[in-house]
């Protein structure tokens, strides 16, 4: 069996309170997934993200990790279209958000550049935490889909 890094990283997104009791992981997992109403309302978070300036590394790197985070929850609710997961059984629309080609393109970009990090692994409830660390050449197609400078 080949193994997808993709998949392995958005599991690792969405259960990022695995090493809490069960109930409060599902709990929040379920929160996480289920804010996301419309890609529309993603791609302001993201833009958001990407225009709030960040005077410190915590900022930073929580900004970065939420990108991450909300395109893994957007996953679920566009049915796995943009990582390729099956989320069955997972809260959320199970595909009722449309995503339009152009969105999911932009959504997989996106996702691309979500890199797995160890630095502060002490730092997070976590094993595994990502960050949105896009090339150059991303970055500027990234913020030019969303308008962003």
């Amino acid at each position: 069996m080949k193994f997808n890094f993709g998949n392995a990283l958005a599991t690792a997104l969405i259960a990022t309170a695995c090493l809490s009791p069960a109930a409060i992981a599902q709990s929040d997992t379920e929160k996480k997934v289920n804010s996301i109403r419309s890609v529309a309302e993603v791609k302001k978070n993201i833009r958001e993200s990407l225009e709030y300036p960040c005077p410190s590394g915590f900022c930073v790197d929580d900004r970065t990790y939420n990108i991450c985070e909300r395109v893994a929850a957007l996953d679920v609710q566009v049915n796995g279209k943009i990582i390729g997961a099956s989320w069955s059984g997972t809260a959320g629309s199970g595909g009722k958000i449309p995503i339009t080609k152009a969105d999911l393109a932009l959504m997989k970009l996106i996702f691309s550049q979500c890199k797995p990090t160890n630095y502060l692994y002490s730092s997070y409830d976590s094993m595994l935490h990502v960050v949105y660390h896009p090339t150059p050449e991303a970055d500027r197609r990234i913020r030019r889909a969303l308008g962003v400078r």
